[in-house]
């Protein structure tokens, strides 16, 4: 995925509707981290809670069986993915909060599972998907008329 040595080497063994699992658990422990540094660090409380509105987003938008909007697919939602690991991870810089705070070892970590998690994910897991890219080009279903309306 992404072209990333690393991750073309990794074992595909989450499934789409676990990884669902995963991002909204993900979304909820940011929001609550946010709640959590309110008193301590204001700008990571904001962050926290920024991460987690981004993470829970990304999770309703993508098509796979957790997914609610439906607008793109599994293996945009992966991209998606590595974005949050690398920002998650900068945030202790951006915010320039001291490397053994609790604010900071906790984005770090946010980073580091979200990377393994993207890493052991298969984007290429289509069940549960509604998008059939092969349907819209033959004409059939709502979806398509959406797609051509907005062309």
């Amino acid at each position: 995925m992404a072209g990333l040595i690393i991750d073309d080497r990794m074992p595909r063994v989450i499934s789409a509707k676990t990884h669902g699992v995963i991002d909204y658990i993900h979304a909820a422990t940011n929001i609550i981290a946010g709640f959590a540094f309110r008193k301590r660090n204001k700008k990571a409380s904001n962050a926290a809670f920024a991460l987690g509105a981004s993470v829970l987003a990304n999770a309703l938008m993508t098509d796979y069986p957790l997914g609610v909007f439906r607008l793109y697919s599994f293996k945009v939602h992966g991209i998606l993915d590595y974005g949050v690991a690398a920002t998650s991870t900068a945030l202790p810089e951006m915010l320039r909060l001291r490397n053994n705070s609790a604010p900071a070892q906790y984005f770090y970590g946010q980073g580091a599972g979200e990377t393994v998690i993207a890493g052991i994910s298969d984007y290429d897991d289509k069940t549960g998907s509604r998008f059939d890219i092969k349907r819209l080009q033959r004409g059939y279903g709502r979806g398509y008329a959406r797609v051509r309306r907005a062309a």
